[in-house]
Parts: structure tokens; C-alpha cells; sequence
């Protein structure tokens, strides 16, 4: 079997797979379908896994699979580690959106909270005030690690932005490619420093301790 036929094949498959999901609406532009065709063993599980995909783990999907058509292909992760990420940001675009409609509750206005545990103070029932003392530090806790999901989301949001734009520049310079494996590396960094925001998610249902300080990242 030739090249030529083995690249007949390939766009085929690519071709048919564009097809099938067109039918059952996993493609939505036409911007995927030609993603489907050029690259489809990458694109297609992750375009048939699920009736929705979050917008980022989307933008995050065709950032990679642009890139993966350039010479920026060689400092790309393989692509069961993308769809590892990929999980990944969703995953955290959820918790974001959860935190927010959480924390958008009347009885999780911490001020509100605290005026309750004054009024219990005052009344003389000090178990009670103790623990609405609690509830006030555990909803500056969530309150905190919403931030800090919002500041690693913005900052992931703005390295896909610059993957898309590096491949259409290496595209055009292929001598160049070399010199953009530190922005790959920097965006596999924030998307697995994800991990350390789950863990301490879990951490304040048993009431431990404060997020540590965030560490600097390399640009």
C-alpha cells in the first residue's frame, strides 16, 4: 500500500467521521468539519464523547488541533494527554460556574452571616455564634478559591488565545517553531496546576486551612 493511497484513506475516514457528527450535531461549524477531516484521531473522540463541551475545553481542542497542523506540532502533547487537559479545564469551568450560583445564595452572604453571629453573641448563645464564626471564614474560603479559579481560567483563556496566534505565526515561519515550546509548557503547567484547586476544594468540606500563596509561572 502507497502514500498516496494511505492519504486517500485517511482524508476518507477524516471525511465520514466529519459526516457523522455533523448528523448528529457533535459539529457545529465548518471550522470543526475541517478539523474533523485533517485530524480527526485526535479530534473525533473528544467531539463524540459528549452532547455539550464546555466553551474553554472546546477553544482549548482547536487550539491544539490548529497547532498540531503546524511545525508547532512536535512540542504539542500526544493526543490522550490533550484530552487528559481538556477533562481537566472542564472540569474547572464547572466548579466556577457552581461556586458562583453557590455563593450568589442570600444565606451565603458572608456579611449577613456575620451580623448573625453578633446577634447570637449578644443573646448569650455562644455555641451558635461560634459556629455561624465558622460559616463566615468557610464562605471566605469559597469565596477565595473562586478567585483564584477565575484568575487560572482568565490566564488559561488568554494562553489559548496566544497557541492559536503562535501556530498561524509558525505557520508562516516554520524556522521560528523551536521557540515556542515554553508557551506549550507553560499552559500544560496551568492547566495541571488545576489539580492543586480541586484538592483544596475537598479540603474546605473538611474545614482546613487557607489556600496557599500562588506560585509565580514563567511566561
Amino acid at each position: 500500500m502507497n502514500l498516496s493511497t494511505l492519504g486517500i484513506g485517511y482524508v476518507a475516514i477524516g471525511t465520514a467521521v466529519a459526516i457523522a457528527a455533523a448528523a448528529v450535531r457533535r459539529c457545529r461549524t465548518a471550522s470543526d468539519a475541517v478539523l474533523l477531516v485533517g485530524l480527526w484521531p485526535l479530534w473525533a473522540p473528544l467531539a463524540f464523547a459528549r452532547p455539550t463541551t464546555d466553551h474553554r475545553e472546546r477553544e482549548l481542542l482547536a487550539a491544539l488541533a490548529r497547532a498540531q497542523a503546524s511545525p508547532l506540532a512536535q512540542v504539542l502533547p500526544d493526543a490522550e494527554s490533550a484530552r487528559v487537559l481538556a477533562a481537566r479545564l472542564r472540569e474547572a469551568s464547572v466548579r466556577l460556574v457552581e461556586l458562583d450560583e453557590v455563593l450568589a445564595r442570600p444565606d451565603f452572604d458572608p456579611a449577613l452571616v456575620e451580623k448573625r453571629a453578633t446577634e447570637l453573641q449578644a443573646r448569650g448563645a455562644l455555641a451558635a455564634a461560634a459556629t455561624a464564626q465558622l460559616r463566615v471564614r468557610t464562605l471566605g474560603q469559597l469565596r477565595q478559591l473562586r478567585e483564584r479559579y477565575r484568575s487560572e481560567l482568565d490566564e488559561v483563556d488568554e494562553l489559548i488565545a496566544q497557541l492559536v496566534a503562535q501556530a498561524e505565526l509558525v505557520r508562516l515561519q516554520p524556522s521560528i517553531a523551536h521557540t515556542s515550546g515554553e508557551l506549550v509548557r507553560e499552559l500544560v503547567t496551568r492547566l495541571e496546576g488545576l489539580d492543586d484547586l480541586f484538592a483544596y476544594q475537598a479540603k474546605i468540606d473538611g474545614g482546613l486551612a487557607e489556600y496557599p500563596a500562588a506560585e509565580e509561572h514563567s511566561s
